[in-house]
């Protein structure tokens, strides 16, 4: 099938000297050390219009990445409710049981990239400008979305680290890159101010032949986002608006669309995925969440499952999201056809009227609870039973700006001030609408909605932030494993201890400390 938006595999080696260009599925080693190296270089580079949509492709291709929004920070979420962490990273077991310390690898991997993600960013930011000759509604769109993905990439960093080191285009010309941590609000000035910069620049849609690139919804949506973290619901109100009355982000007809390879590329609810694309080769831009989220006998690796808790929080009517976003016993894939022996110590049958044979689809027990999610697995149509990796990776979706913008609502002007936005999601999968819906409601919403998409664990910290939940009675369940055999209930973490302000944020990494010569202090209480 031909993908609507190539790209384009440019590993463009013109970046400043916060980390040096590695193929993208290894692994950054001391960023702060090494030069810039490669075919290309600011001296022959940016010259013209081409130069200039190859540069900005660069930027996205660092989305693609195992080790930053293709796997790794899906890892932080393991730390709530909903998912529990399998597989043999020790590091990832560590964070999802709050045993953490700032030389675990996944502590260390996820800042390299995110600072990747920046350093070209920041070159595209310096030296669009000075191209002398280019269409000025491209240089406009490709300005934009340099602003706009290094918003995302500081605003994540805020999330999982707290008060970080802020690089921008400025340190380019004063080549001076190692700078002391800035704090959690100057850096989410910064997200702001890049923000409504990209929603200025930004188009409001594309043609076919440039979906994919960040629009002004999805600038909107994360100016939503950002100001409801920071408790300026007047203002998340204000942009979340511009989504919900927007027909160009409207919701899509069917929840399942979201997850949909066929439904995808041409679905308005998208404002921000991985493009990933279906053909295979070295040059392929897929990032890896299929493999951690697809069952084992299945070809995936099966790192993330859901909790039985999860499972239970869907209401008995809200059939069409929990089938979108679960796999349990007895569900199948579409043109899944892995055939692999059935042992009651491997796994436990998902077809009826099949006991007694020997090979069938199954739902291994090394799931550990019985679950996996659905979002990200789908299977080839030629019945190769070949994993399909254009599988697109919803990262902001209308419907997140739906619930949020409710959220700013009820948390401005009291429960029902939100019924609007929160029952316009409800419909959409089938469920009557609420009335004089509170937080609750909304809570219960998001979860549900938005389950295994990487939102679960920021949203329960900063309700515990501003004391709507307590994250300590959270915690203090057991995760469990689904009740039917031969998973049976089985404690899969036992409870967890919340320490405040602590695990409000990771450790810096203290390769980053150590490279810094200790300009990067390490966070409190590590």
């Amino acid at each position: 099938m031909k993908r609507k938006f190539n790209y384009k595999s440019f590993f463009i080696l013109v970046f400043s000297a916060v980390t040096s260009m590695v193929l993208l599925f290894g692994c950054i080693k001391h960023p702060l050390d090494q030069s810039p190296s490669g075919e290309y270089t600011t001296d022959n580079f940016w010259r013209n219009q081409n130069d200039v949509i190859a540069g900005i492709n660069g930027i996205y291709n660092v989305l693609f990445t195992e080790d930053w929004i293709g796997h790794d920070l899906y890892a932080f979420d393991d730390q709530s409710d909903d998912i529990s962490v399998d597989g043999d990273h020790p590091d990832f077991i560590s964070i999802g049981r709050f045993n953490i310390d700032p030389t675990l690898q996944l502590i260390y991997i996820t800042w390299p990239f995110a600072y990747e993600q920046i350093a070209r960013a920041n070159n595209a930011i310096y030296y669009i400008p000075k191209v002398p000759i280019m269409d000025s509604s491209i240089r406009n769109r490709s300005m934009g979305e340099a602003y706009f993905l290094r918003a995302y990439s500081y605003f994540i960093l805020s999330e999982i680290y707290g008060d970080v080191p802020v690089i921008t285009e400025k340190n380019l010309s004063a080549t001076n890159y190692n700078v002391a941590k800035s704090s959690v609000d100057t850096v989410r000035a910064l997200v702001e101010s890049d923000l409504l910069q990209a929603a200025n620049l930004l188009p409001e849609t594309y043609d076919d032949a440039d979906k994919g690139r960040v629009s002004k919804g999805a600038a909107w949506g994360m100016l939503c986002k950002l100001y409801l973290f920071e408790d300026k619901f007047q203002q998340a109100i204000q942009y979340g608006n511009l989504v919900v009355n927007d027909p160009n982000y409207a919701l899509a007809p069917h929840y399942s669309d979201n997850f949909d390879f066929n439904a995808q590329p041409n679905n308005t609810e998208l404002l921000f995925a991985v493009w990933n694309e279906v053909q295979t080769g070295t040059n392929a831009l897929q990032s890896a969440i299929s493999y951690y989220y697809t069952p084992r006998a299945w070809q995936g690796w099966g790192f993330h499952h859901p909790t039985e808790n999860f499972a239970d929080e869907f209401e008995s009517a809200d059939s069409f999201r929990k089938r979108a976003t679960l796999i349990q016993v007895g569900d199948s894939i579409p043109y899944q056809t892995n055939m692999v022996p059935i042992s009651s110590g491997d796994a436990y049958q998902m077809f009826t009227g099949m006991a007694g044979q020997s090979t069938g689809r199954l739902l291994p027990s090394m799931t550990t609870t019985g679950y996996c999610i659905r979002k990200y697995t789908a299977f080839l149509s030629d019945n190769s039973g070949s994993i399909n990796f254009g599988l697109k990776q919803p990262l902001l979706r209308s419907a997140d700006v739906y619930l949020m913008t409710a959220e700013a609502k009820i948390r401005l002007n009291g429960p029902g001030a939100g019924d609007a936005e929160l029952n316009a999601v409800r419909l959409r999968a089938g469920l009557m609408g609420e009335s004089g819906a509170g937080m609750p409601q909304l809570i219960h919403e998001r979860r549900v909605e938005l389950g295994g998409e990487n939102v679960r664990w920021q949203d329960l910290m900063r309700w515990d932030k501003d004391k709507i939940i307590d994250l300590d009675t959270i915690v203090s369940k057991p995760k469990t494993a689904s009740p039917l055999a031969p998973y049976n209930s089985a404690v899969i973490i036992p409870a967890r201890t919340f320490a405040r302000p602590k695990d409000y944020y990771m450790p810096i990494p203290q390769e980053v400390i150590d490279e810094s010569k200790g300009v990067i202090t390490q966070n409190p209480n590590y």
